[in-house]
């Protein structure tokens, strides 16, 4: 792995050295770089960027993306993570070590005569910079290919190597012309590329027009490499690097970076030591020798994912979908505002420093695992270096020798299931129900340790005291059977508290959450229909086709976003009903030219059971538990992943869809498991995609247990969850009762409150037209979902929020406040109420609030960067409380409001508050209240301008 050196104190210029090159550069008069230091996107150490560095193996994207700028190893940069890294303003710096040939790099024709001395540290070659073939084996094979690559930015490091063999100022003189001359000729040959250079104090003064910035290790803490230890770095020394990148920032003008080093596990630390280098006016970097945890700097990216580790050897297909880790620990980590990284716990887990980069790591495990030995090892380095540890189930090896000592966990032997008793608990369990007869329990622990607290207490007939539920400064414990009570079929409920224990286990703090349910105080609404039954008979006059009932009843009735999708393999003349195809395709180009209809695929052929499926096998073969068959049995055709997705896309595309619309969805058929190469064909076509999941949350079963995540990550892809399930599940697969529909109502209240899990998804076939009793019932759900507080929207909209909700940023500045990055469509925080309201006049890129019964929301504009300031008291200056539309456009300039927003096919609402002593101007609505609230209402789905003058 490579990684920049921070230099040593000995390989540093020395004293009487630097002294007279600093009186050299301050003898020179420099022009500020101004015109940089304004381009900086969010500076927040007197304007400039921040700066982030990074060299694990596995790139985390979406936390570097963050910063100004980020200095990554090319060389473990995945398939298109350049451009996700820079799409929202961040420019990528490929790391390139200028005076020294890396060891792992020995694979490439470097020009061993050039090397001059060894560096044992690092293990690497120190190089002659006069030599020519030096020069040329930086441009042509280190730079030139990083160029091609796409990178347009570089950090320059082992500038100061030369120092091992350059002893006398004579040849030191000759190195560092060669070393100008090498900087001179990067520029020369790579056009308008950006140079960020480690260290090179001595020849400042001739390349500052050719590079961008400066850094330099080790101001306040430092790695020492001989030792492999960290430490406090001498006065005299901080003094000097001080004074240095003084000299960058003040004589030269170009940002001034430190990079210092502090154990992982020392969080605080690290964070009082970019704050204290911040407060030198100077770019802070806090990170592990190593450089591959993702530090403090500027800003502080608050980790968003966690680790889940479950044992696929014990599912299915090695289905991560059919882990309890997924069914029951994901949905409450997204509500808390987490997303799930899966892997199998016996399977390669990540070697990099993971404090900073994840939330912690959550396991639930039904036994001891394979790999016992590499397991332990690496659970105890996670601990070590101050990663949560969350275990559920088991925790998967003993709990003996170091992992006992680290927990303060002592296995108490022997337990007897006979005379068993609940001695104590608190309100971490009973969440769902409590067992009125003990459980037996394998194991239980005694509490050792110091912090520790016991949430359930137990004692067996022999008198034994033990705890199966406990959290401390570490993580927590929570073993089976006292997490989940099993009653009658489907009849689940949760014992244990998975948001409470989660929240306490993994120490998450209080931060604004990411939410993917409601946008400008408005609970999303969605449509979606799945292809089924298109060309069914309705049991109406006539038995039309379900897709004419639905045409004529429905989607014409209810002109909200409705996003629907056809089955290739149903309507076209390959397909089962080739005879049916002439009539059933005029239905769907008259559905597909509705301007509120949205167009979706559901296959060619609707695989039921997605991973028993492979490529070439017939159509119709084999058999699901339910007794259907793994796909439609369309004659001669065999299996394809691409014919399924791109192929009934482009079916539908060049025979249905009406000029200028386009398919824009896949809406996943059957049990809804596409691999992974399914979904990066969807991704590779530009499609969103959706289906999936579970939820069903109904009053004679309310349980938490059937609300499924939102997420299912495969591999670089995600597939996006239905949120509420179709009504097929409501009416026992259409056997009755038809109307059974209608308790999908239920549903969308329990996952509107207490807490607001899903939005309102109105999820059908084209089966609820079949018969009069299940399409009043659909008619009843449109009614309920008319009543409520919505923002209609499009699935493919839906989709994008949901895999944008994974991957946006949410960081803490310096200043108190905090910097969202990348929420372009998930536009949405929750805000726990310790933290107060949003100062909307001091923020960027807030537009409004609504403080409503499942919590507080505030809105977002959809920037790809904005700034949270956060205040006592509710905003007094003009904000959104709600509207059923999106901004399209915000200006706050000193409490004026220029925004405008628009709805998706209904009638635009806009409820505005802080208005007191304000103007609103907006043409073409009616208008409603006065004083501090104003609501507009149009007769259409955009408003113009709305100017709000308070001056």
């Amino acid at each position: 792995m490579s990684t920049f050196r921070p230099f040593l104190d000995e390989t540093c210029v020395s004293a009487d050295s630097a002294r007279r090159w600093q009186a050299m550069v301050l003898a020179l008069l420099v022009a500020l770089v101004a015109v940089f230091m304004a381009s900086s996107a969010h500076a927040d150490v007197d304007g400039q960027p921040s700066v982030a560095i990074y060299y694990g193996n596995d790139v985390p994207v979406d936390m570097l993306a963050q910063f100004d700028w980020a200095v990554v190893e090319s060389e473990h940069m995945g398939e298109g993570q350049l451009d996700e890294l820079e799409q929202y303003g961040t420019q990528a710096f490929a790391y390139v070590s200028l005076g020294e040939a890396e060891h792992w790099r020995a694979g490439e024709s470097l020009p061993s005569e050039a090397f001059k001395a060894r560096n044992e540290g690092w293990n690497s070659q120190a190089a002659d910079l006069t030599q020519k073939k030096w020069g040329d084996y930086i441009i042509n094979e280190r730079i030139r290919p990083l160029w091609s690559q796409g990178y347009r930015a570089l950090f320059l490091d082992t500038l100061d190597s030369y120092r091992l063999f350059a002893t006398d100022e004579a040849s030191a003189a000759e190195q560092q012309q060669a070393l100008v001359a090498l900087i001179k000729r990067i520029r020369s040959e790579f056009p308008g590329i950006k140079l960020l250079l480690n260290r090179g104090f001595e020849i400042l003064d001739r390349v500052r027009g050719d590079i961008v910035g400066v850094a330099a290790e080790s101001l306040y803490q430092s790695w020492d490499v001989r030792t492999q230890s960290y430490r406090d770095v001498k006065p005299e020394d901080t003094q000097y690097v001080l004074d240095r990148l003084r000299e960058v920032r003040n004589d030269y003008g170009l940002p001034a970076i430190a990079i210092d080093y502090v154990e992982p596990a020392d969080r605080e630390l690290a964070r009082e030591t970019a704050r204290r280098i911040a407060d030198e006016g100077i770019v802070p970097w806090v990170s592990n020798g190593a450089l591959n945890q993702v530090g403090v700097g500027s800003i502080e990216p608050m980790p968003r994912k966690v680790l889940v580790l479950f044992d696929a050897s014990e599912i299915e297909y090695n289905e991560v979908a059919y882990s309890n880790a997924h069914l029951n620990i994901a949905m409450p980590l997204e509500y808390l505002g987490y997303g799930a990284v899966y892997k199998d716990v016996d399977g390669p887990l990540p070697d990099d420093t993971l404090r900073g980069r994840y939330a912690g790591v959550v396991s639930w495990l039904n036994g001891r695992v394979g790999a016992q030995s590499a397991y332990r090892d690496w659970l105890l380095k996670q601990m070590r270096d101050g990663v949560q540890v969350a275990m559920f189930g088991s925790p998967g090896v003993p709990v003996t020798g170091e992992l006992s000592d680290l927990t303060g966990l002592q296995v108490v032997p022997s337990i007897s299931d006979k005379g068993l008793e609940v001695v104590d608990h608190d309100d971490m369990l009973g969440f769902e129900g409590m067992p009125s007869t003990p459980a037996t329990n394998e194991t239980g622990y005694e509490l050792v340790g110091d912090g520790l607290t016991a949430h359930l207490s137990m004692r067996d007939g022999n008198g034994s005291n033990f705890v199966p539920i406990a959290t401390g400064s570490w993580g927590g414990v929570a073993l089976s059977p006292w997490l989940v009570q099993q009653g009658m079929a489907d009849q689940a409920r949760w014992i244990l508290d998975p948001f409470a224990f989660l929240k306490r286990a993994l120490a998450l703090p209080d931060m604004p959450v990411a939410d993917a349910t409601t946008e400008n105080g408005s609970r999303y609404w969605m449509t979606e229909v799945d292809g089924d039954a298109f060309m069914n008979r309705a049991a109406f006059p006539g038995n039309p086709f379900t897709s004419q009932v639905m045409l004529e009843r429905i989607f014409k009735q209810y002109r909200v976003p409705t996003t629907v999708s056809v089955i290739e393999g149903e309507l076209s003349p390959e397909g089962l009903y080739p005879e049916l195809s002439s009539q059933l395709e005029p239905i769907a180009r008259e559905i597909f030219k509705l301007p509120w209809v949205e167009i979706a695929s559901h296959t060619f052929s609707h695989p039921f059971d997605w991973p028993a499926l492979e490529e070439g096998d017939l159509a119709g073969e084999g058999r699901t538990a339910a007794g259907f068959a793994y796909n439609l049995p369309i004659k001669g055709y065999r299996f394809s992943l691409e014919k399924e997705v791109a192929g009934s896309t482009r079916y539908i595309n060049e025979n249905l869809a009406p000029p200028g619309k386009r398919v824009t969805t896949l809406l996943w058929s059957g049990n809804a498991l596409p691999p992974e190469k399914a979904l990066a064909i969807a991704d590779r076509l530009g499609l969103e995609n959706l289906n999936g999941g579970n939820t069903h949350i109904m009053s004679d079963n309310p349980t938490l247990l059937d609300v499924t995540p939102m997420l299912r990550p495969q591999g670089n892809h995600l597939q996006v969850y239905a949120p509420v399930i179709n009504e097929n599940v409501y009416t026992n697969d259409m056997t009755g009762p038809y109307w059974g529909f209608r308790r999908v109502i239920e549903t969308f209240k329990l996952t509107d409150e207490p807490r607001r899990l899903k939005p309102i998804d109105i999820y059908y076939h084209f089966y609820s037209a079949g018969r009069p009793a299940s399409l009043n019932a659909l008619k009843d759900v449109y009614a309920y979902a008319r009543s409520q507080r919505t923002l209609p929207l499009f699935a493919s909209e839906y989709s994008r929020i949901a895999r944008n909700w994974y991957d946006a940023g949410i960081a803490r500045r310096l200043d108190g406040g905090w910097q969202i990055t990348g929420a372009t469509h998930m536009r949405t925080l929750r805000l726990p109420p310790a933290l107060g309201w949003p100062d909307i006049a001091a923020s960027s890129g807030v537009v409004g609030v609504s403080d409503l019964r499942p919590g507080r929301y505030v809105a977002l504009s959809g920037e790809p960067r904005v700034t949270l300031q956060l205040q006592r008291g509710e905003p007094s200056t003009p904000y959104v409380r709600r509207s059923n539309g999106r901004i399209t456009q915000w200006l706050n300039s000193g409490g004026d409001v220029t925004l405008e927003m628009a709805a998706e096919h209904v009638p635009l609402e806009i409820e505005l508050a802080g208005t007191a002593g304000c103007r609103v101007s907006a043409d073409g609505a009616s208008r409603r209240g006065g004083g501090n609230t104003v609501t507009l209402r149009y007769t259409g789905s955009t408003s113009g301008p709305v100017r709000i003058d308070c001056g």
